[in-house]
Protein backbone atom coordinates (compact mmCIF):
# COMPACT_ATOMS: atom_id res chain seq x y z
CA UNK A 1 0.00 0.00 0.00
CA UNK A 2 1.34 3.42 -0.87
CA UNK A 3 2.32 6.09 1.64
CA UNK A 4 -0.47 8.39 2.75
CA UNK A 5 -3.52 6.20 2.07
CA UNK A 6 -6.99 6.73 3.54
CA UNK A 7 -9.44 4.10 4.74
CA UNK A 8 -13.03 5.14 5.32
CA UNK A 9 -15.00 3.22 7.90
CA UNK A 10 -18.77 3.62 7.78
CA UNK A 11 -20.27 2.47 11.09
CA UNK A 12 -23.85 1.17 11.25
CA UNK A 13 -26.01 -0.06 14.11
CA UNK A 14 -27.32 -3.60 13.82
CA UNK A 15 -31.05 -3.42 13.17
CA UNK A 16 -32.54 -6.70 14.43
CA UNK A 17 -31.79 -10.38 13.99
CA UNK A 18 -32.36 -10.33 10.23
CA UNK A 19 -29.85 -7.51 9.53
CA UNK A 20 -27.59 -8.70 6.70
CA UNK A 21 -24.51 -7.31 8.47
CA UNK A 22 -24.64 -10.26 10.91
CA UNK A 23 -23.35 -12.37 8.00
CA UNK A 24 -20.26 -10.24 7.29
CA UNK A 25 -17.18 -12.43 7.51
CA UNK A 26 -14.38 -9.90 7.01
CA UNK A 27 -15.38 -6.98 9.21
CA UNK A 28 -14.85 -4.83 12.26
CA UNK A 29 -17.48 -4.50 14.95
CA UNK A 30 -17.76 -2.77 18.32
CA UNK A 31 -19.85 -3.11 21.45
CA UNK A 32 -20.91 0.24 22.87
CA UNK A 33 -22.19 1.50 26.19
CA UNK A 34 -25.99 1.80 26.11
CA UNK A 35 -26.12 5.60 26.28
CA UNK A 36 -22.81 7.39 26.67
CA UNK A 37 -20.12 7.61 24.01
CA UNK A 38 -17.95 4.70 25.09
CA UNK A 39 -16.66 1.69 23.19
CA UNK A 40 -16.46 -1.36 25.44
CA UNK A 41 -14.82 -3.64 22.89
CA UNK A 42 -13.57 -3.41 19.30
CA UNK A 43 -13.06 -6.62 17.36
CA UNK A 44 -12.78 -8.21 13.97
CA UNK A 45 -14.04 -11.31 12.30
CA UNK A 46 -12.05 -12.87 9.49
CA UNK A 47 -12.72 -16.59 9.72
CA UNK A 48 -16.30 -16.48 10.94
CA UNK A 49 -19.26 -14.14 10.79
CA UNK A 50 -20.12 -11.27 13.09
CA UNK A 51 -22.92 -13.49 14.43
CA UNK A 52 -20.35 -16.18 15.21
CA UNK A 53 -18.21 -13.72 17.16
CA UNK A 54 -21.23 -12.43 19.10
CA UNK A 55 -21.67 -15.62 21.13
CA UNK A 56 -20.47 -15.90 24.72
CA UNK A 57 -18.42 -19.00 23.89
CA UNK A 58 -16.42 -17.09 21.25
CA UNK A 59 -15.14 -14.47 23.73
CA UNK A 60 -16.18 -15.27 27.34
CA UNK A 61 -13.75 -12.82 28.97
CA UNK A 62 -15.02 -10.00 26.74
CA UNK A 63 -18.64 -10.80 27.58
CA UNK A 64 -17.84 -10.93 31.30
CA UNK A 65 -16.20 -7.51 31.02
CA UNK A 66 -19.14 -6.02 29.10
CA UNK A 67 -21.71 -7.54 31.47
CA UNK A 68 -19.86 -6.12 34.51
CA UNK A 69 -20.44 -2.65 33.08
CA UNK A 70 -24.02 -2.95 31.86
CA UNK A 71 -26.76 -5.45 31.15
CA UNK A 72 -27.34 -3.61 27.90
CA UNK A 73 -25.06 -2.68 25.04
CA UNK A 74 -25.24 -1.71 21.40
CA UNK A 75 -23.48 -3.40 18.48
CA UNK A 76 -22.14 -1.49 15.50
CA UNK A 77 -20.53 -2.91 12.37
CA UNK A 78 -18.36 -1.24 9.79
CA UNK A 79 -18.44 -1.13 6.03
CA UNK A 80 -14.96 -0.39 4.73
CA UNK A 81 -14.11 1.79 1.73
CA UNK A 82 -10.58 1.42 0.42
CA UNK A 83 -9.05 1.68 -3.03
CA UNK A 84 -7.72 -1.86 -3.05
CA UNK A 85 -8.61 -5.35 -1.88
CA UNK A 86 -9.25 -5.75 1.84
CA UNK A 87 -7.03 -8.51 3.21
CA UNK A 88 -7.10 -10.24 6.59
CA UNK A 89 -3.73 -8.65 7.35
CA UNK A 90 -4.93 -5.13 6.59
CA UNK A 91 -8.11 -5.69 8.61
CA UNK A 92 -5.96 -6.84 11.55
CA UNK A 93 -3.77 -3.75 11.24
CA UNK A 94 -6.81 -1.45 11.19
CA UNK A 95 -8.24 -3.21 14.25
CA UNK A 96 -4.98 -3.09 16.22
CA UNK A 97 -4.45 0.59 15.39
CA UNK A 98 -7.95 1.60 16.50
CA UNK A 99 -7.65 -0.44 19.70
CA UNK A 100 -4.29 1.20 20.43
CA UNK A 101 -5.70 4.68 19.85
CA UNK A 102 -9.09 4.24 21.58
CA UNK A 103 -8.18 1.73 24.32
CA UNK A 104 -11.63 0.16 24.82
CA UNK A 105 -11.99 -1.06 28.39
CA UNK A 106 -12.72 -4.70 27.46
CA UNK A 107 -9.89 -5.12 24.92
CA UNK A 108 -6.72 -6.69 26.28
CA UNK A 109 -4.44 -6.92 23.24
CA UNK A 110 -3.01 -3.89 21.40
CA UNK A 111 -3.82 -1.39 24.15
CA UNK A 112 -0.17 -0.72 25.04
CA UNK A 113 1.68 -1.60 21.84
CA UNK A 114 0.91 -2.74 18.33
CA UNK A 115 3.84 -5.00 17.62
CA UNK A 116 4.34 -5.55 13.90
CA UNK A 117 0.99 -4.03 12.91
CA UNK A 118 2.23 -0.51 12.12
CA UNK A 119 1.35 1.02 8.74
CA UNK A 120 2.90 4.50 8.60
CA UNK A 121 0.84 6.82 6.44
CA UNK A 122 -2.45 5.04 7.12
CA UNK A 123 -5.28 7.46 7.80
CA UNK A 124 -8.58 6.11 9.11
CA UNK A 125 -11.79 8.12 8.94
CA UNK A 126 -14.69 6.86 11.06
CA UNK A 127 -18.00 7.92 9.56
CA UNK A 128 -21.66 7.22 10.07
CA UNK A 129 -24.24 8.11 12.71
CA UNK A 130 -23.43 4.99 14.74
CA UNK A 131 -19.80 6.05 15.47
CA UNK A 132 -19.99 7.16 19.12
CA UNK A 133 -16.77 9.14 19.61
CA UNK A 134 -16.11 12.77 18.80
CA UNK A 135 -12.71 11.82 17.42
CA UNK A 136 -13.23 10.56 13.89
CA UNK A 137 -9.77 10.68 12.25
CA UNK A 138 -6.80 8.52 13.23
CA UNK A 139 -3.34 8.70 11.64
CA UNK A 140 -0.65 6.04 11.92
CA UNK A 141 2.59 7.97 12.13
Amino acid sequence: MAEGFTIKLYWYAIEGDDDSRWRYDLALYAYLAPVKAEIYYLGKCDRTTVRGRASYSAKPAVWDCINERSKYHRLIIVEIEIEQRLTRELLGDIESFLIYEIKPCCNVQNTRSRGKHSRPGMRIECRGKAWPLSRRVFRDE
